[in-house]
């Protein structure tokens, strides 16, 4: 799918495209790739965490700092 597609067709179920999948997709080859792979070794490889209270902090963060999560 092309970007303008996928975000067609998000907008459409959802109402809009959230920040962070803008984010990821931009310009996936030169930074959304390497970005996606840095936030997912920080948010599943965390040894003192389970993958669900990574999720609720990173969501009560979000929450804090008024971002859509």
């Amino acid at each position: 799918l092309t970007q303008k597609l996928f975000f067609r067709l998000v907008t459409l179920s959802m109402g809009h495209v959230p920040p962070p999948m803008r984010v990821l997709s931009y310009r996936r080859k030169i930074f959304g790739a390497h970005f996606l792979d840095c936030l997912t070794r920080g948010m599943r490889h965390a040894d003192e965490w389970s993958i669900g209270e990574t999720e609720l902090f990173a969501a009560f963060v979000s929450k804090l700092n008024r971002c859509e999560y």
